[in-house]
């Protein structure tokens, strides 16, 4: 099974993994577990079935019997998920794939304007957004964003590669989308392999947001 990271086009843009979500009898005698909404990737089979899910705790889940079904055959995305765990039994009630592509060096963007193609970070689209969360899990930095927008066009969105343990989110606004209201963003970078540490950062509206992690190993 491939691991695939969603791409488009010179940017990345949020995709959406669709998951039937009908569940069957309730013979909980009444009790309700609580619902549980976090970060986790999702594996499909050739027919698109969902196989398993893993928590950035670590933890796996056989969720094939549950006969979910997805619009990404054979592969293995980051989500932002919803599930109940009660005595054991993982239940998965839904999923959304959120943006997880890979850092690309900022030398690799190219960037036209008034004709001229430039290089390098200082020349990257660096539209704000607001700054709600941003933690590290499962061999991800995850980011929870609020992003103004009137729903006009989509969003573009990248990793930047800025310098050796650096990197930083690139966001494109498109033309004519004004700040009307704010719509709710997750997105996880996953973390290049043999670093230590890192920073990240997010271009906000009230300056460079900067955070330094600790490379949490993934197991």
């Amino acid at each position: 099974m491939k691991r695939r990271h969603v791409r488009f086009l010179m940017l990345a843009c949020v995709a959406a993994l669709a998951v039937a979500c009908s569940d069957g009898d309730d013979d909980s005698g009444g009790y309700i577990p609580p619902y549980i909404t976090d970060m986790m990737e999702v594996s499909t089979d050739a027919d698109g079935m969902l196989t398993q899910v893993k928590l950035d705790n670590g933890l796996i889940y056989d969720v094939s019997a549950q006969k979910r079904m997805s619009d990404a055959p054979d592969t293995t995305l980051r989500c932002r998920g919803a599930y109940t765990l009660d005595k054991g039994k993982f239940t998965l009630h839904g999923a959304a794939a959120v943006f997880a592509d890979k850092p690309v060096p900022a030398s690799v963007f190219t960037v036209v304007k008034n004709g001229v193609a430039y290089h390098g970070s200082e020349y990257l689209p660096r539209d704000p957004v607001k700054m709600v969360s941003m933690w590290q899990s499962g061999g991800y930095i995850n980011l929870h964003l609020g992003v103004m927008t009137t729903g006009q066009g989509i969003h573009q969105y990248a990793f930047s590669k800025d310098d050796e343990g650096q990197y930083s989110l690139v966001h494109l606004r498109p033309f004519g989308d004004d700040e009307s209201y704010t719509d709710q963003v997750y997105m996880s970078m996953p973390i290049p392999e043999d670093l230590d540490e890192l920073t990240f950062s997010v271009y906000t509206y009230e300056g460079i947001y900067t955070r330094t992690f600790r490379v949490i190993e993934n197991d």
